[in-house]
């Protein structure tokens, strides 16, 4: 296609141009008094310790609840005014490249929004920019009540967000969500490089609607559809209960600013009640609040123990130790893949110390401290500050706790769970369809194997524990009576409460 190019007199484009120019430089003067007053925040942060307000971390229902240190102040040094001639050459080549090569029209405060965004993402999955809009949702969030399905997400690693846990009570508990599965589509989007954000914002909606998720399960080949109705979210941080045998059981499903007092009025009541074994259940608590997290500590650890270390950027490292006599109780805690940030603190100060024993599954392995900084536009930046070490500098980022009893989770098996398994047929033994279609019910039922279809030493194994379970004869092998129980174990299991961790803790105390 021939173009036709139209000469303009010189002195009309000269001031055309300056105009534009001028209209960019105060476009980029707004962007660089954030932009580099932000970039700087990670050297010129120090931090005050202040008693009175927290500095809200959580994320529920748009992003993974984190620990968070006590409100910190900072100070933006006078170099961040006048910024380095290059940044603002640099910034200026890509809006003019934008504005006068990009294909469509776009909008400005878009890019400025993406460029606070992209300084944050390259840093952690836990830091972030708020916008005015993402923000006021965070606020509701910490609230404790809001519109949703009541799972706590992150950003995974395999460029989708991924669920950290559902919130015990909340629809997305009851539909079959579990830790570790990654949300691939939203009412039918490819959900494929989406933040936290970008999701919850699709996620959430009135109570009484739907949302349409596939999600990708560890595990599984097909992808699983869950409609999920939304809800009002209440989040209740603290339930308990004797147990029987005089056994106290107290679940945390979070460690917020209330929690404390919750916590308290649930061990006087054990207390009063001369219990001496407690079971304390932080499945799928995916944390909160560090002083939280200290305080319940610091019930179970002696007087002068450390608790944990919390290691900031240069040499103003605070070590944390218990301030208070330790509570005569025997203790187990309770976790999963689902038991992080706060969580991990928790038990792994009772681990490390040796003050009592973790059963249940490797926690998520988050182990750096946030903080929450509101912005004068009305948004916030939520960024990493430290990393949290136990007792003996024991890193949890990335490693998580690592139970002293390892004992699976119940897997709850619903109808778009079983509608992914391969056919299974009574009547013909150990074919290789057979045998995957044991292997991958035995797995869902908590077996340890792969599903491959090979008869291997740990297939043999995980049929003859079947069998064994069953009260059927044991041989290691898939006989009419053992697929036949196999069948009816698995379409009977939704239905069933039996709970292998709990059970194993409380067949430590007896």
């Amino acid at each position: 296609m021939a173009s036709t190019n139209i000469k303009k007199d010189p002195k009309t484009a000269l001031q055309e141009k300056k105009l534009r120019k001028a209209r960019r430089n105060k476009i980029i003067k707004s962007v660089l008094a954030i932009f580099l007053a932000l970039l700087l925040i990670g050297t010129a942060l120090f931090p005050v310790f202040s008693q009175t307000t927290p500095a809200y971390d959580t994320f529920r229902g748009n992003g993974t609840l984190v620990v968070a240190d006590q409100n910190i102040s900072f100070t933006v040094t006078s170099a961040a005014t006048t910024p380095d001639a290059n940044y603002q050459d640099f910034i200026d080549f890509m809006m003019d490249t934008v504005e006068g090569s990009y294909y469509k029209d776009v909008n400005k405060q878009t890019l400025i929004e993406g460029a606070y965004k992209g300084i944050f993402q390259s840093l952690d999955p836990y830091s972030t920019y708020f916008n005015p809009e993402e923000y006021n949702n965070f606020n509701t969030s910490i609230e404790g009540e809001f519109s949703g399905i009541g799972a706590s997400i992150t950003e995974g690693k395999n460029g989708y967000v991924e669920v950290v846990s559902p919130i015990k009570g909340t629809p997305a508990e009851k539909a079959g969500l579990l830790p570790g599965d990654m949300i691939v589509e939203i009412d039918g989007v490819d959900a494929a490089g989406f933040t936290t954000e970008k999701a919850v914002s699709m996620i959430r909606g009135p109570k009484g609607t739907a949302v349409k998720l596939g999600i990708k399960r560890a595990g599984m080949t097909d992808i699983l559809y869950f409609t999920i109705v939304r809800d009002t979210i209440i989040i209740k941080s603290v339930n308990y209960e004797i147990l029987e045998g005089n056994i106290g059981y107290i679940e945390l499903t979070e460690f917020s600013s209330k929690t404390n007092a919750e916590f308290d009025a649930a061990m006087a009541y054990f207390v009063n009640k001369n219990i001496k074994k407690l079971i304390v259940d932080v499945r799928n608590n995916p944390g909160g609040l560090l002083d939280t997290a200290i305080h319940v500590s610091d019930y179970f650890i002696p007087t002068g123990q450390e608790i944990v270390k919390i290691d900031y950027k240069g040499t103003s490292d605070r070590t944390y130790r218990a301030a208070t006599a330790k509570s005569p109780v025997d203790l187990v805690v309770l976790v999963n893949g689902g038991s992080a940030s706060a969580s991990e603190i928790f038990a792994g100060s009772v681990q490390q110390t040796g003050n009592g024993k973790v059963i249940g599954e490797l926690t998520y392995g988050k182990g750096t401290v946030q903080s929450l900084m509101p912005l004068t536009n009305g948004g916030a930046v939520k960024l990493t500050i430290a990393e949290y070490k136990l007792k003996g500098d024991y890193v949890v980022n990335g490693v998580g706790i690592k139970p002293d009893i390892e004992v699976k989770s119940p897997v709850r098996i619903t109808d778009e769970v079983l509608g992914t398994l391969a056919p299974l047929d009574v009547a013909k033994g150990n074919t290789t369809l057979n045998v995957y279609a044991a292997q991958q019910r035995l797995k869902l039922l908590g077996y340890s194997l792969d599903s491959d279809g090979v008869m291997s030493t740990a297939t043999k194994l995980a049929i003859s524990q079947f069998q064994e379970h069953q009260g059927i004869t044991k041989t290691g092998f898939l006989n009419t009576a053992t697929l036949t129980a196999i069948n009816k174990e698995i379409t009977s299991s939704a239905a069933k409460t039996f709970d292998p961790q709990l059970e194993a803790a409380i067949k430590y105390f007896k």
